[in-house]
């Protein structure tokens, strides 16, 4: 029992320094904002606004230029994909030459134009430095092409073994062709086209495959039915890419292969395809070189239309990358453009209240030199319109005193009189007035009585422009939340859903900044014991805090785990502040190369801990704990004084002023925080509040 009262005496003790240091720092404060100028009071008004529309334009510009990048990203994308299709096509070209010189040995000045291409086409695949097509001229059998070339040059190679590499070739070479992820926004316009090309591709390669076995046919007039029982799955999955382009092309392009279907060679090689698959026998519809040509040209009017949705996409594209480049240059320009009129609207504010406060001294200071008549109108119906009439009244009454004054006679005195300056015409007109004023101190003593009090209301209109000045506090909000309001409505198309998501976040910001702004002015003329408690969702609390500590979270990949809380009374405002400041800390005082892993959680505090008696309200100890750089457990009482710090300024950016705030903000709810730890091991916070309790004042 000695040893818990000398801890409670000791808590007791270090309770009163921490007030008292509370106390002579917010006096000290309140001191130093005094004693500011005026203007600069006003200019610091003025800087939180400025500090969040720059924040705010910086960070616009990283989306967009990080959108843009994304989107050059994707361009490279698409330009790799053309080329992985021009060598599909001009392998396929190959392929048709090569096979028709293995039948006919024709074609050969075609073959040897043919082969070049296809090798400048290879080599530019790979300077391409994409990951993904490292080797690839050995997985797709590319690196055989030259032994297949030799073998076709020497007759070695059989027609079907040609056609069996190309084949297999191209079908290896569409699969690394893929289509990016349906949900990519930046590619919405041009998906379509994507797949419509992709599709085609496909379509291509098993269209060359059909029509050069039908040649083979035609040349040899061998294995016609084995050649059509090995080629109808090939017919299948044609005529299965057909119908997924009909299913999934646009409008456009659909009518555009409509037309292809029936107005060029296409239509006839398709028909004649059909025909033998529904017969399943050869009739002499088409010689072996009538059929390679018109098949030929049906293949070369399917491989047109692939070019021709190539060169769309390709515009589109580009078409899409300046229009959002010209939004995020749009974006900016908007955002300087309310950086720079809030910066003139906040200056020639601060001016027009400067220049008012400076005519109404030099009123005052005409007035006290005993001149009247003084001429000085109020121009608004605020706290300096209220100001101005006031000194207005003065020099008024002042004016009538004198008059009346001298009217009343000369006479004689005890107390001397001596003029303010020259043009003090009251005292002159009093120094005449000394003998009759004698017997008017009653009267005098009315006027002096009227002077005092109007005097006093003039001091009470100078404390309402001090409060009518920190309620300006709240326009600079309400500008952030005008103009995020106006990005959203104006600028929705060109915000990315991230963008948006910011704004949001702004504004919501801005809402409960302006709440914070609101009660502290509420709480600041609230007397002791007279702030109001409620029943407080510490869960909803929480997630406040997260929301507003969400970049940092992100940033440091931090751990924020945490049970079902309960709710207890307090002031919702104030526990914010607490478990803001503790979380924040966990968040700041980091170790090196480990992510934060913040915990909360909470238990029934032990009575005997907290010295409670059985008869008293119990307890509830909340614990944060993180695994942070920690601190010297003989600095666990040090951390909560005013303007403490554990840590250097250099290393850790603060004020010395949180912890202070939390324990205060604890106490003031009854309870109590104390911390335990270790360097390099972690903290932990220890928070004891009223479980539950009935709803008070505090």
């Amino acid at each position: 029992m000695k040893m818990l009262s000398k801890v409670i005496a000791m808590r007791a003790k270090i309770s009163l320094s921490i007030l008292v240091r509370s106390i002579s720092t917010t006096i000290r404060m309140n001191r130093f904002f005094r004693r500011l100028p005026l203007l600069a009071k006003l200019l610091l008004i003025g800087f939180i606004p400025l500090c969040f529309l720059v924040y705010l334009a910086l960070q616009v510009h990283y989306e967009k230029t990080a959108k843009l990048r994304l989107f050059e990203q994707y361009k490279g994308y698409i330009d790799e994909s053309a080329d992985i299709n021009a060598l599909i096509d001009a392998l396929q070209e190959e392929r048709k030459y090569s096979f028709d010189y293995a039948i006919t040995h024709g074609m050969r000045p075609e073959l040897e134009l043919q082969r070049p291409h296809t090798d400048s086409l290879i080599r530019k695949l790979l300077r391409s430095g994409n990951p993904a097509l490292v080797g690839f001229t050995g997985y797709t059998k590319l690196g055989e092409l030259a032994a297949i070339r030799n073998g076709i040059d020497s007759f070695s190679t059989a027609p079907n073994g040609v056609m069996h590499f190309y084949s297999n070739t191209v079908f290896r070479l569409n699969t690394l062709n893929t289509l990016p992820p349906a949900n990519t926004a930046f590619l919405h316009p041009i998906y379509k086209d994507l797949m419509a090309q992709k599709i085609l591709s496909e379509m291509i390669t098993y269209l060359g495959i059909i029509r050069s076995n039908i040649y083979n046919v035609l040349h040899t007039r061998k294995y016609m039915v084995e050649t059509l029982v090995g080629t109808v799955g090939t017919h299948d999955v044609y005529q299965s890419y057909e119908a997924e382009l009909l299913a999934k092309a646009t409008p456009d392009l659909l009518g555009q292969y409509r037309e292809l279907r029936s107005g060029t060679a296409l239509k006839p090689t398709i028909s004649y395809i059909d025909t033998l698959f529904k017969r399943f026998s050869f009739d002499s519809t088409y010689t072996a070189a009538a059929w390679w040509k018109v098949s030929d040209e049906g293949s070369a009017a399917l491989r047109r239309f692939q070019q021709n949705i190539w060169n769309h996409i390709n515009s589109k594209v580009d078409e899409l990358y300046e229009r959002e480049r010209a939004a995020r240059n749009r974006t900016l320009v908007l955002l300087l453009f309310s950086l720079f009129s809030v910066l003139a609207a906040v200056s020639y504010i601060v001016y027009l209240i400067t220049q008012s406060l400076l005519r109404l001294r030099h009123a005052a200071e005409r007035i006290a030199a005993g001149e009247t008549g003084v001429p000085l109108q109020p121009e608004s119906k605020d706290a300096l319109g209220s100001l101005a009439a006031s000194i207005s009244t003065i020099d008024h009454n002042n004016q009538a005193l004198a008059e009346a004054a001298a009217a009343i006679g000369k006479g004689i005195f005890d107390v001397p009189i001596r003029p303010r300056s020259d043009k003090d015409l009251l005292a002159h007109a009093l120094i005449q007035m000394k003998e009759a004023l004698r017997h008017y101190t009653e009267k005098m003593e009315q006027l002096v009585a009227s002077r005092t009090e109007e005097l006093a209301r003039s001091n009470e209109d100078l404390q309402r422009f001090a409060h009518v000045a920190s309620h300006d506090l709240k326009e600079p909000l309400r500008k952030i939340s005008t103009y995020s309001g106006i990005l959203v409505d104006q600028q929705k198309e060109a915000l990315s859903e991230k963008g948006k998501l910011y704004l949001e976040k702004i504004n919501e910001a801005s809402r409960r900044m302006a709440v914070m702004i609101e009660g502290v002015l509420t709480y600041s003329t609230v007397s002791a014991g007279g702030q109001p408690m409620e029943m407080v969702d510490l869960n909803a609390i929480l997630e406040d805090v997260k929301s507003d500590l969400e970049l940092a979270i992100i940033q440091k990949d931090a751990k924020i785990e945490h049970h079902r809380l309960p709710q207890v009374p307090g002031i919702p405002m104030l526990l914010q502040q607490l478990f803001y400041n503790l979380i924040n800390n966990a968040l700041k005082f980091t170790a090196p190369g480990k992510p934060p892993y913040i915990r909360i959680s909470v238990r029934p505090a032990d009575p005997k801990a907290v010295g409670k008696s059985g008869d008293q309200e119990p307890m509830l100890h909340f614990e944060v704990s993180d695994n942070g750089i920690g601190f010297d457990p003989e600095s666990a009482d040090r951390m909560f004084a005013v303007f403490s710090r554990l840590n250097p300024r250099d290393e850790y950016e603060g004020t010395g002023l949180g912890l202070a705030l939390c324990k205060r903000i604890v106490q003031r709810h009854g309870g109590d925080l104390y911390a335990t730890g270790a360097v390099g091991k972690g903290a932990t916070f220890h928070i004891l509040l009223p479980a539950q309790g009935s709803v008070r004042e505090i």
